[in-house]
C-alpha cells in the first residue's frame, strides 16, 4: 500500500466533495494549474474517487498497458449515464476491446473515408455558400450543425430534415450535460442531458432497424451498413443494442470537430503566412472540381496544419482508466483501485515539442518531425494506435472532415475575423469561443 509520502504530489480538497466543484468549473484550466505547480503526475479527488492525472509521453507505455490500468469500471457514473451505460468501445478491455474496435472500425476503413467525400464534400459546401455575402456572424453555431450534420450523413445516411434537426437539438443537451453538476433533478442540466440521451438513443435504436431491414443494399453503404456487416474473425458481430450505443459514442466523439474546425479559423487568420502556403498547395493541387482521397494525400502541408491544429486546440480534458494495480511513475505510486486521467490537453504540450504553445505547422516536416520523437508524442484524440490501441476509432475521419473543409474553403472563399474576445470557455467541452467567433466570409 502507498503511504502519503509517496502518493503524487497534489491535495484531496474538502471532505467528500474533494476537489469536484473547482474541476467542474474549469477542467483545463484545473488541470493545466496543477500540472504547472505538481508537474506531469499529480493527485486529487473528483467525483467521490481518488484520482491521478498524468501526461506526457513517457507515461503512456503504463497507460496503455492493461495489466496496470483498465478502462472497465473507470468512467465517472455520471459521464457513463450520458454514454448510455457500461459496454461502450471506451470503457472495454483486453479481446472484448479489440473485437468491438474492429467492428466500429468497419465504419471508418481508408474505403468508407473515400466513399464519404462526396457527400461530405456537398454537406460543407453548402454551409459555406450560405454563409458568402451574409454579413458578420457568429460561426460557432454553424460549425456544431455542420459537424452533426456531416456525421450522420457518412455514417448514419441520415440527410436534412426533422430527424436531424432533433438529434442535433438533442446532442447540444447532452453535451452539456458533461459539465453540468451531476444532479438528475428536473431544471437542471444534468437531467435535460438524461432525457435528450434516452431520445438520441431511441431514435439511434430506430435508425438500426431500418438499416437491418434495408440489407446491406446501399450504395455506397454508410458507416452503420458497414458496421452491421462486419465479422470478427470468430464471428461475433454488433449486435443491435451495441451498435446504437456505438453510434451514440461515435456522434459524441465527433461532435468536437466543430471546435477543431473554429481553431482552424482563428490559426490562418492569425498566421497569414500559413494560409498563404496553404492557399498555394490547395490551389495547385485541388483548384477546381472534386476532390478526391489521392489529392488529399498529395497535400503534406494540408496534413501539417491539421495535424498542428489538432495538437494545440482543446477538444476534451482527460480520458478516463483504473489502476488495476499500483502504478509506479517518477518515483511517485498511484495505488490500485484509483482512477487514471490521462490529461489529453497538457499531454500534446509536451517538452518533445519546440516551444509547444506557438503554433507551427513545421514541425510536422519531414525535416523536423518532432512528433517522431517519442512513439507517443503526438496523442490529440487518445493515445496508441487506431486499429487496436485507445486512440479514437474516429481519428482518421476527424482528420479528413478539416482537411476536406480546409480546401474547399481556402480554394473559394476568403473571410475575415473582427476584432473580439477570442479566449475560450474553459466550463464547456469542448471550450468554446467566447465571443462565438464573429466572421464575414465572401466568395473569392
Amino acid at each position: 500500500m502507498a503511504t502519503s509520502e509517496s502518493l503524487p504530489p497534489g491535495t484531496s480538497g474538502l471532505p467528500l466533495l474533494g476537489e469536484t466543484l473547482p474541476f467542474m468549473k474549469d477542467m483545463f484550466g484545473f488541470i493545466h494549474e496543477r500540472t504547472q505547480r505538481h508537474g506531469p503526475v499529480f493527485r486529487s479527488h473528483i467525483l467521490g474517487t481518488p484520482t491521478a492525472f498524468i501526461s506526457g509521453p513517457e507515461v503512456c507505455d503504463r497507460w496503455l498497458d492493461e495489466n496496470q490500468v483498465q478502462r472497465e469500471g473507470s468512467f465517472p457514473a455520471p459521464v457513463q449515464k450520458l454514454f448510455g451505460g457500461a459496454g461502450v468501445l471506451p470503457m472495454l478491455d483486453g479481446s472484448a476491446h479489440r473485437t468491438r474496435k474492429q467492428l466500429v472500425m468497419a465504419g471508418f476503413s481508408r474505403e468508407a473515408l473515400a466513399s464519404y467525400l462526396p457527400g461530405l464534400s456537398r454537406t460543407i459546401e453548402s454551409y459555406l455558400g450560405r454563409w458568402a455575402g451574409k454579413g458578420e456572424f457568429a460561426v460557432t453555431p454553424e460549425l456544431k450543425l455542420l459537424a452533426i450534420e456531416g456525421i450522420c450523413g457518412n455514417v448514419l445516411g441520415l440527410g436534412p430534415g426533422p430527424e436531424l434537426s432533433q438529434l442535433v437539438s438533442d446532442y447540444g443537451r447532452v453535451i452539456l450535460g458533461f459539465t453540468g453538476l451531476p444532479i438528475p433533478v428536473p431544471g437542471t442540466r444534468f437531467h435535460a442531458a438524461l432525457q435528450a440521451r434516452d431520445r438520441v438513443l431511441a431514435a439511434l435504436a430506430a435508425q438500426v432497424k431500418r438499416h437491418q431491414d434495408a440489407g446491406a443494399g446501399a450504395s455506397p453503404p454508410d458507416g452503420l451498413t458497414r458496421m452491421l456487416a462486419a465479422r470478427a474473425p470468430d464471428g461475433t458481430a454488433l449486435t443491435p443494442q451495441q451498435a446504437a450505443l456505438e453510434l451514440h459514442h461515435v456522434v459524441l466523439a465527433g461532435a468536437i470537430i466543430f471546435a477543431e474546425l473554429a481553431a482552424l479559423l482563428v490559426e490562418l487568420h492569425r498566421h497569414p503566412d500559413v494560409g498563404d502556403r496553404l492557399r498555394a498547395e490547395v490551389g495547385s493541387v485541388a483548384g477546381s472540381g472534386e476532390v478526391t482521397p489521392a489529392q488529399l494525400r498529395q497535400m503534406p502541408y494540408l496534413e501539417q496544419v491539421i495535424m498542428e491544429v489538432k495538437r494545440t486546440c482543446p477538444n476534451v480534458p482527460v480520458s478516463f482508466g483504473k489502476a488495476r494495480a499500483p502504478i509506479t511513475l517518477g518515483g511517485f505510486t498511484i495505488p490500485a483501485g484509483w482512477n487514471v486521467m490521462m490529461a489529453v490537453g497538457e499531454h500534446n504540450m509536451n517538452r518533445v515539442f519546440t516551444e509547444p504553445a506557438k503554433f507551427d505547422p513545421d514541425r510536422f516536416s519531414p525535416a523536423r518531425a518532432e512528433h517522431q520523437k517519442s512513439p507517443h508524442a503526438f496523442a490529440p484524440q487518445g493515445a496508441g494506435t487506431v486499429d487496436k490501441g485507445h486512440k479514437c476509432a474516429g481519428y482518421d475521419y476527424s482528420t479528413v472532415f478539416m482537411e476536406l473543409f480546409a480546401v474547399l474553403l481556402m480554394r473559394s472563399y476568403r473571410w475575415q475575423v473582427p476584432a473580439q474576445d477570442l479566449s475560450l470557455d474553459g466550463s464547456l467541452i469542448p471550450p468554446e469561443i467566447r465571443s462565438g467567433l464573429r466572421i464575414r466570409v465572401e466568395r473569392a
